[in-house]
């Protein structure tokens, strides 16, 4: 039997026994309940997010101005630098005709892919097209 149950039953027998006065403060008690298991309900979802975005920190490179994911070996990205860097959201560019060119959705925020594979060393380079830079 969990504490609401209990509760509940006590509320219950002390109507039964007209003793209103108690009956009351045992409603109060099961609404302070409630609302305590919804603030631990809502900080357990906040602490999720911290930590996923505290494992995603812990993975994000910063090349040429964006993030990449790297996760075992393997890079994902890119990520917009102002979003992360602003409210960390990784929201993933997207390219803008030439594929060397990245786009935010959100911010517009622009950035140039060097790497076919992702930043590091050992990437394949990509030829970036770049119109009227000498």
């Amino acid at each position: 039997m969990g504490i609401y149950d209990g509760l509940k039953d006590a509320a219950g027998i002390l109507k039964e026994a007209g003793k209103i006065e108690q009956y009351r403060q045992i409603l109060e008690v099961q609404e302070k309940l409630l609302e305590m298991q919804k603030q631990i309900s809502e900080l357990e979802t906040e602490n999720k997010t911290l930590k996923e975005k505290l494992d995603t920190k812990g993975q994000l490179v910063f090349e040429n101005n964006s993030y990449w994911l790297v996760q075992g070996g393997k890079n994902d990205g890119p990520y917009c630098s102002c979003c992360w860097d602003d409210n960390r959201k990784t929201i993933r560019m997207q390219p803008c005709g030439n594929p060397a060119y990245f786009s935010c959705p959100k911010c517009e925020n622009k950035s140039v892919k060097i790497y076919a594979d992702g930043p590091g060393r050992g990437a394949n380079p990509v030829h970036v097209y770049r119109p009227n830079y000498l």
